[in-house]
């Protein structure tokens, strides 16, 4: 809902991935190049391997990871491509945005060896030992779920607070359709489970906003009426933009969640302004309509600047404040008589009643 900072922290957590993606498809390019699978191709392989490590001049920083892990095994499947992987996952990073907005597509058929090359580098490489004692980190992809559950909302949602239990982390581009993008670090965002594991699984729309990009708070706002909750666009959203948007909404079936788990929390925020404009007024001997309106006005910026601290920190921040910011631009009579008739003070008079 909110945009996430891509701190210097951050970067420096998870950019060896890439660097170590670089690095692979660099060398699935060299000799030894296969062409038909042959048993011998492996050794072959680790040979070369064991002369790179011996180069002073080498400056490969995954041999050590390839001799003692399964990478040598998935390297040698992806030097049977055919294609230049590298070139591939380059121009992908580079338009990664513009496959977002649909400016951008990538029509190529990954084969099930290589998918399943990129699914072991997320799923078992970078989590183990000696990957992360290589690249000079303690497990990274742990200590980025812990950074971005710290005192966080989900960045799909607003609706659950982020802990380190419950939460994981999403291929925004699902990897089983774009492996090539499997451990590149912007795919990668933490958010809770119900969002990544149950609602989004491998789906996504285009084209489609996200969260190191975008902050959604400036396109859209919502209301609710007549019991419903709905998005409305601010005026100067371009129809693209708003297509955006709404895939987004799609994506995490917001705006059903929504409806269904959050109304009870606007009701209440308007039962504690009511509860406090209440307190104050209690007791009075003479209290006036226009006093009434002003302590409920109030009472919402108290409320709106107390929740305003809060962004991306307690949960469902936007739809509040897009609530407060609702009725404190509607009609208050109704709000004003029923806080009046509520007061449970017999000495209690109302003034200027121009409502009736």
């Amino acid at each position: 809902m909110y945009k996430v900072e891509w701190s210097v922290k951050i970067e420096k957590l998870i950019r060896p991935y890439h660097e170590f993606v670089v690095e692979i498809l660099e060398f699935v390019n060299q000799e030894p190049i296969f062409q038909v699978k042959k048993e011998s191709d492996i050794d072959i392989l680790v040979g070369k391997i064991k002369e790179l490590k011996k180069d002073e001049n080498c400056i490969y920083n995954f041999l050590d990871v390839a001799t003692g892990t399964n990478l040598k095994k998935y390297i040698c499947d992806l030097k049977y491509e055919g294609i230049d992987l590298l070139d591939k996952y380059t121009a992908f990073i580079d338009n990664y945005k513009k496959f977002l907005s649909q400016e951008w597509e990538d029509n190529t058929q990954y084969s099930d060896e290589l998918t399943k090359a990129f699914e072991y580098f997320y799923t078992n490489l970078i989590h183990g030992k000696i990957f992360n004692n290589t690249m000079g980190e303690n497990n990274a992809i742990r200590e980025f779920r812990e950074e971005l559950t710290l005192e966080s909302t989900c960045p799909y949602c607003d609706y659950h607070e982020m802990e380190f239990n419950s939460a994981s982390v999403d291929h925004f581009i699902p990897k089983s359709k774009y492996p090539l993008l499997a451990i590149f670090p912007k795919n990668l965002v933490v958010a809770c489970t119900a969002c990544n594991d149950r609602i989004k699984k491998e789906k996504l729309y285009i084209p489609i906003m996200h969260p190191y990009f975008d902050n959604l708070d400036d396109y859209f706002y919502f209301t609710y009426k007549n019991e419903v909750i709905k998005i409305e666009f601010y005026d100067h959203i371009s129809c693209k933009d708003k297509e955006k948007v709404k895939n987004f909404f799609k994506l995490f079936n917001l705006e059903e969640r929504y409806n269904k788990y959050c109304k009870k929390k606007l009701i209440r925020l308007k039962e504690d302004i009511q509860r406090n404009v209440i307190k104050q007024i209690k007791g009075y001997k003479n209290v006036s309509f226009n006093e009434i309106q002003c302590k409920i006005r109030e009472e919402i910026s108290d409320e709106f600047v107390n929740i305003s601290k809060y962004k991306k920190n307690d949960v469902l921040t936007k739809l509040r404040l897009d609530y407060l910011k609702q009725i404190k631009e509607e009609d208050l009579s109704d709000l004003s008589i029923y806080i009046a008739n509520e007061n449970g003070n017999s000495s209690l008079t109302i003034k200027d009643p121009f409502w009736v």
